[in-house]
């Protein structure tokens, strides 16, 4: 039978696996473990907001099943995606006896999941491990591909791995409890999606924004499952970034991750961080003569129904700078740069003149 609440079959070198989106996914966890093959025991890694209630709803549904599953919290936010947090978690399995077959658990947001994925690949040399993403980023971004992380000081997501889940189950009903703000930023990630890839998606969010915003069910479902699968279809094509096809999901983010670094994580959401660096993109883009200055506005009306950021007043640009110096994504000492040449067509350019990015970082920060 049809799964109705399949987005997308993510393919890569190990083989597959499924990204689905549904409302209530959460409570046939144990089920979906069974397609699977996995019997458990499981590892439930979340944190201090998701616990309760999404953290105990997996673990009952996968008890119910015949699964055992454990828990383990981090603190809620970006500084629990370190080593500290990672040896914390090989402490707590190392005394529950954790096996190679067993299986990680992710429930909650990018960092949970990056956090969890990182333990599963690096313990016992690799453990299997499932996406249940409780977050609209994680949903739409960060639980599909494979791409798992801690942070160094320096920058984000420097130290990590290319590790596939077994399967991502993404419960969209569990997005109704988060704050205006949680929403805004996970939205970003969903719209840049429409600009790189499908016009029609931009079409949507313009149409639809208000309905979104309120986590109406059924156009937010078809919403994020239509942004999944091109997320899958990206990752199944370039699984590890090395045919200039996934490096187009960095839209905006060489100075989003720059602006997240620089304030050392505490004032902007990673989605927000991405709008104003779209907004930034969009800006060299039209300086560039590739884009009009309509598309430049689009950007602007968008993101601001949104209740995104377009600016990141009070940043030193030196520092937005030096971190975009350490971005991972670099080349021989340059930015390679996501820019539009229209809405849903992408290209990469690595010849952005230095007084042109640092003129639009000035800009966006003072």
């Amino acid at each position: 039978m049809a799964d109705q609440d399949l987005a997308a079959v993510v393919q890569h070198s190990g083989g597959s696996y499924p990204v689905v989106a549904g409302w209530g996914v959460l409570n046939d966890l144990g089920h979906r473990f069974a397609d699977l093959g996995l019997n458990g025991p499981a590892y439930i890694i979340t944190d201090s907001n998701v616990m309760n209630p999404y953290g105990r709803t997996a673990q009952r549904a996968l008890q119910s099943a015949g699964i055992a599953a454990h828990c383990f919290v981090v603190p809620a936010g970006e500084p629990s995606k370190s080593f500290e947090s990672a040896q914390a978690v090989y402490d707590w399995l190392v005394e529950r006896r954790a096996e190679r077959r067993h299986v990680i658990v992710a429930v909650g947001g990018g960092v949970v999941g990056d956090l969890a994925g990182f333990v599963a690949a690096t313990y016992l040399r690799g453990m299997p491990f499932v996406q249940v993403p409780t977050s609209m980023a994680a949903m739409v971004d960060a639980s599909i591909g494979g791409k798992v992380a801690v942070n160094l000081p320096q920058a984000k997501n420097l130290v990590g791995a290319f590790y596939q889940p077994r399967g991502v189950f993404a419960d969209v009903q569990t997005l109704s409890t988060l704050g205006k703000r949680e929403l805004s930023e996970g939205w970003a990630e969903a719209i840049k999606h429409g600009f790189i890839l499908d016009p029609d998606l931009v079409d949507v969010f313009e149409e639809h924004a208000e309905s979104l915003m309120d986590v109406e069910p059924e156009i937010s479902t078809d919403v994020i499952r239509r942004s999944m699968a091109i997320k899958a279809e990206i990752v199944s094509q370039d699984e590890r970034e090395t045919l200039g096809i996934r490096i187009l999901l960095n839209y905006g983010h060489t100075i989003g991750h720059a602006l997240e670094a620089s304030t050392e994580y505490g004032r902007f959401f990673h989605g927000e961080g991405v709008s104003v660096g779209m907004i930034g993109v969009a800006h060299m883009a039209q300086e560039l003569g590739m884009i009009p200055q309509d598309l430049v506005d689009r950007h602007y009306q968008l993101l601001e129904r949104f209740n995104l950021p377009t600016r990141a007043a009070g940043v030193m640009a030196s520092d937005v700078l030096r971190a975009m110096s350490l971005d991972k994504k670099t080349e021989s000492g340059s930015n390679r740069w996501i820019m539009l040449e229209d809405v849903g067509k992408a290209v990469v350019r690595s010849d952005v003149p230095t007084d042109l990015v640092e003129k639009t970082v000035r800009e966006l920060v003072e």
